[in-house]
């Protein structure tokens, strides 16, 4: 997609991806698979909001093509986040940090808001 419009990947938000991963990947041996899972969750569950915003901005720009890509994005990551929040449900983490907001239902990201709006126009 971005080879399409002419960018490429954020040098900056590709180390940012790697100090997080190398950190989750290292806090495996420090502290057991609870706080990796944990903090994959988190991401995932904004991960969710920023491919429906991803939607909505590629509507906004003229590239009604990249809607339904982004929009099947969201509910993979939609999908990692609920298999994340499984695995710490009722562990002592969750309970010492309490868990992330749970997102709506996975139907949701393409009938409600702004990005099944701009699921309709780029099917019109």
């Amino acid at each position: 997609m971005l080879a399409a419009l002419g960018a490429g990947p954020s040098p900056a938000r590709e180390a940012r991806a790697l100090v997080i991963g190398r950190t989750l990947g290292f806090l495996c041996h420090l502290a057991g698979w609870s706080a990796p899972m944990y903090g994959a969750g988190r991401l995932e569950s904004r991960n969710i909001r920023e491919y429906e915003a991803a939607a909505r901005y590629a509507e906004a720009s003229g590239n009604p093509e990249l809607v339904d890509c982004l929009l099947t994005m969201a509910e993979v990551e939609w999908e990692h986040e609920r298999y994340f929040r499984s695995k710490v449900e009722g562990r002592f983490l969750a309970r010492l940090l309490g868990l992330w907001p749970q997102p709506p239902p996975k139907e949701t990201i393409r009938t409600a808001g702004p990005a099944a709006e701009a699921m309709a126009r780029s099917v019109a």
